[in-house]
């Protein structure tokens, strides 16, 4: 998982557990991290292929 993505999940559960976060925005930040985790380096790929 990239650094980013890890420190995203870090401050959900932080705020989760402050009670400063919905679940439904700790949800929505889970399935983004994970999409954007698992979306990029394709996307990066066939960006750098176009070329």
């Amino acid at each position: 998982m990239v650094p980013r993505g890890e420190v995203g999940l870090i401050f959900a559960m932080v705020g989760k557990g402050l009670g400063v976060m919905t679940e439904a925005m700790f949800s929505v930040i889970v399935m983004m991290v994970i999409l954007t985790t698992l979306i990029t380096p394709p996307v990066l790929t066939w960006l750098l292929r176009r070329k």
